[in-house]
């Protein structure tokens, strides 16, 4: 699961503070296990600082992911472009392969590869709805070339703040590694999660995820991950 800015956008406007925790429970047929999230968000009179980590508890001893990301923005103040931000942000973790029973019987890790990201965000309006985009350079470790990724974030409450409908839309392109160094190729990823939840309390919310990837490690095909979670702010 990569939660990406999801999170982040409910507090633009609002302009404080907050920390979250998430428990997911995946329950499709190849993943079955639960994933923790904490979130961070932290504006200031420069921009604001979000951090997120994930832990994959796809094994019976523990963990087998750990994933985290980091994104700091800093304002532009212009007359041209309301919200305009210089954005960058860092990508890094590690994964073990799991204990079923087509796994290997001592577990093996393998390190996500880190990325470094720059570039530039605003929001778009579209009547009472907005949608936060950023544009930016990412560099993987280990890739050649030039590669980038466009980011979408978008939040709204419903029915008197009841009901939230939040989630991300990332698109970047990725290298893939061939048995020929010199015939590797650029293929695009998508990553979407859009979220639905009911609000009990506002600090206490129930709710289900879907995680629709195409050409996401390590599954390369079209792929929907539902998830039924609950999440509490801090």
């Amino acid at each position: 699961m990569k939660t990406s800015l999801a999170f982040l956008i409910c507090f633009f406007t609002l302009g404080t503070t907050a920390q979250e925790i998430q428990l997911h429970y995946d329950f499709s047929k190849t993943r079955n296990y639960l994933t923790g999230t904490f979130e961070v968000f932290k504006p200031d009179s420069a921009g604001s600082t979000f951090f997120f980590t994930d832990f994959n508890f796809g094994r019976q001893d523990g963990a087998n992911l750990a994933y985290f990301e980091i994104a700091r923005k800093f304002d532009i103040k212009n007359e041209t472009i309301k919200g305009l931000n210089l954005h960058i942000e860092y990508n890094d973790g590690f994964v073990m392969t799991d204990d079923k029973s087509s796994s290997p019987v001592s577990p093996i890790g393998f390190p996500i590869n880190r990325a470094y990201l720059a570039g530039f965000g605003f929001p778009i309006k579209i009547g009472n709805f907005t949608l936060h985009t950023s544009y930016l350079y990412k560099n993987t470790k280990g890739s050649s070339g030039i590669d980038g990724q466009f980011t979408a974030v978008f939040f709204q409450n419903l029915f008197k703040n009841k009901v939230t409908i939040r989630g991300f839309f990332d698109f970047w392109s990725q290298e893939i590694v061939l048995s020929s160094p010199d015939s590797n190729k650029k293929h695009m990823i998508l990553l979407t999660e859009p979220q639905i939840m009911y609000n009990f309390t506002p600090k206490f919310s129930v709710g289900s995820e879907i995680e629709i990837s195409n050409n996401f490690v390590p599954n390369k095909a079209f792929k929907v991950y539902p998830t039924l979670f609950a999440k509490y702010t801090l």
